[in-house]
């Protein structure tokens, strides 16, 4: 009998050591594991949402919450959080819960208010394809690239790679025109090829940036406008 009882103790001890073994690995994987910054998982909300609204010009994202859980940590860059394994979700002792809420703000009273991408597309389809337009070939090239991107429900990535295809093809229509009368297409186009250069360096675009290339893809469109009068 006392054999066995000093057998059980130690099964028991051994089987302590190695829950606490195991809790080290834990903590560790813990530790190396890379984890996803709140910020910049509130920062991907707002760009899957400005990427929604680009697609649908007649709707608009004024607010956005989400409460996520999982296990957080402070460091010198902030709030960190490492979601739970999926083999492990159903096992949610231990774990945080963070809620937040992104709210759009209006402009300024005297701002313009920022332009939808996909009307923006829209009127640049409209425009090349009006037949006073002299550089047709590489206009049909903008309108095809339009009407691609236009066709799909575009993720923030595609419309950046959209909008780079259509800067590349509005520069070299803008350095066909010669003279006084094409120098603010060229000045237009010039600022389109360095936004999109400095955006598709960046591994992930942001909402600004959506917002940004809105806005110099609109500014392209007016000035190319003034060429057909």
């Amino acid at each position: 009998m006392a054999t066995e009882l000093q057998r059980l103790r130690q099964r028991i001890a051994a089987l302590e050591t190695e829950k606490l073994e195991l809790h080290k690995q834990r903590e560790e994987l813990a530790r190396v594991k890379a984890e996803i910054s709140l910020a910049d998982l509130a920062r991907s909300f707002a760009t899957a949402a400005t990427a929604g609204e680009a697609a649908a010009p007649d709707r608009a994202v004024r607010s956005l919450a989400a409460t996520v859980q999982g296990h957080f940590t402070v460091g010198p860059d902030g709030v960190g959080i490492r979601f739970q394994p999926p083999e492990l979700g159903d096992r949610t002792a231990g774990l945080g819960r963070a809620s937040f809420e992104l709210a759009k703000l209006p402009p300024p009273a005297a701002a313009a208010a920022p332009s939808n991408l996909t009307a923006v597309l829209q009127e640049k389809q409209a425009l090349y394809s009006d037949e006073r337009w002299r550089r047709k070939a590489e206009g049909a090239r903008v309108v095809s690239e339009v009407v691609r991107v236009l066709g799909v429900t575009p993720t923030a990535g595609e419309l950046v790679a959209a909008a780079a295809s259509i800067a590349a093809h509005e520069r070299r229509m803008a350095l066909s025109f010669r003279g006084g009368e094409g120098q603010p297409y060229r000045t237009a186009t010039r600022s389109l090829v360095w936004l999109v250069n400095a955006v598709v360096t960046k591994p992930e675009a942001s909402a600004s940036d959506l917002l940004a290339l809105s806005a110099t893809l609109a500014a392209t469109t007016a000035v190319a406008r003034e060429l057909l009068r």
